[in-house]
């Protein structure tokens, strides 16, 4: 009689270790998912917004004339903007800031600032000199 109770102890069941990992270590698994998934994307649109504020000043202070600086800056972001989804353009705006040194801001030696809005939160900004040539 003694042996029952260890024969019955001994007995194992191969499914529970299956059962166990799925039950403790998916959710986590799906929370880390998500986690890199959330960063990702973060990281992504600060490296998007960045590209931009860069492409933007770089568009102005290579420009031909001062008349035509800002309207190159903005057509840089138009065409950006013609390449994301019209449900994105509206649920984050992009705004465009250019600020300089001193003014006319498309004078030789002169730093000008190019500052990206995205939404409410991401700012990007960058900054390039107008060439001493000009």
């Amino acid at each position: 009689m003694k042996t029952l109770p260890i024969k019955f102890l001994k007995k194992s069941d191969n499914g529970s270790a299956t059962a166990e990992f799925v039950i403790f270590t998916l959710p986590f698994f799906t929370a880390f998912l998500i986690l890199i998934t959330t960063v990702s994307s973060k990281s992504l649109a600060i490296s998007e917004s960045e590209n931009l504020a860069r492409q933007t000043v770089r568009a102005f202070v290579t420009s031909p004339s001062a008349d035509l600086a800002m309207a190159r800056a903005y057509q840089v972001l138009e065409i950006y903007k013609s390449k994301r989804s019209p449900s994105g353009n509206q649920i984050r705006q992009i705004e465009l800031d250019i600020s300089c040194s001193f003014y006319p801001c498309f004078s030789p030696g002169n730093m000008v600032t190019s500052t990206i809005i995205v939404g409410k939160s991401e700012k990007a900004s960058a900054s390039e000199y107008v060439d001493l040539w000009r």
